[in-house]
């Protein structure tokens, strides 16, 4: 485990595993991001570099949400918070968008 100064970006805190979720070459590609330590996932755009969190599915989390992830630094494993985190979508028919 690698040791996080205080003053680090929050985002540089997680193990990254990264992957192309789109990739197209204009407007920029669409990537998915998966921490190895504590397993919560963020979909980045490229083209306008914008960043949310997502449910594991690719279903954005709400903006309050987001924001809360994204300001923390990694908390080395699963949070059980962070289960009922990934039931509360930025759009809530996503929900049943997703369960069809």
């Amino acid at each position: 485990m690698r040791s996080i100064s205080k003053s680090e970006n929050p985002w540089q805190s997680h193990d990254w595993k990264v992957k192309t979720l789109i990739s197209v070459t204009r407007g920029g590609s669409r990537l998915g991001f998966t921490c190895r330590s504590c397993e919560r996932t963020f979909t980045h755009m490229t083209g306008n570099n914008q960043t949310w969190a997502t449910d594991g599915h690719d279903v954005a989390l709400a903006e309050n949400i987001s924001q809360r992830w994204l300001s923390e630094n990694c908390p080395v494993s699963p949070v059980t918070g962070d289960v009922a985190d990934r039931l509360n979508f930025k759009n809530p028919q996503a929900e049943s968008v997703r369960s069809e």
